[in-house]
């Protein structure tokens, strides 16, 4: 007979590492799209399901049955994680975009190359320009100080709504004017 959820947790609370196997042999199908869908990369996503199963071990005395499900608990400590790795990714990647824009250009790059990139960046900073000043302030903090929505939502004193609408709309009118330069967002 199949050993519940919650059995699964009680016996890992002893140590039971077979319990963690199951455990992931049981949620892990069902887990990693939703991390492939935050991370968009297959081996950081699979990292990432890794370390949450390892949290698990070392957590699942904290599971209060009364709170949740195990797999709203389990999808709410994958989903974090993957979040938080998505949000160190961004901030190291604009603190290099930002490094970049400083640093001259490398004795290799020729001028053709550094005129494109010069056009491209010039084309993002006129899209966002273009936008309006609610909208590229959102995706500002969203992107560069990693903010979720709902931390803008309470930082700018604004709904959840608002800001996740204008997010959106900023990303489609960034989307368009991308496309007629011939750039993806």
């Amino acid at each position: 007979m199949q050993a519940t959820d919650a059995e699964l947790i009680a016996r890992i609370t002893t140590g039971d590492s077979g319990a963690v196997a199951e455990l992931y042999d049981r949620f892990a199908p069902m887990l990693f799209p939703m991390v492939l869908r935050v991370v968009r990369d297959k081996a950081e996503a699979e990292d990432i399901l890794h370390d949450a199963f390892v949290a698990v071990s070392e957590r699942a005395s904290l599971y209060v049955p009364a709170r949740g499900s195990v797999v709203a608990w389990l999808v709410t400590l994958v989903r974090n994680l993957a979040i938080d790795r998505a949000r160190r990714r961004a901030r190291r990647s604009a603190l290099a975009q930002r490094d970049a824009l400083e640093a001259p250009p490398q004795a290799g790059e020729s001028p053709e190359e550094a005129l494109a990139e010069a056009r491209s960046s010039g084309v993002v900073r006129r899209a966002l320009a273009s936008l309006p000043d609610a909208q590229r302030q959102t995706l500002e903090i969203a992107f560069y100080e990693g903010l979720s929505y709902p931390e803008i939502a309470d930082r700018e004193g604004v709904p959840l709504g608002t800001v996740k609408s204008r997010a959106a709309r900023a990303l489609q009118a960034l989307r368009e004017a991308l496309a007629k330069e011939g750039m993806d967002l």
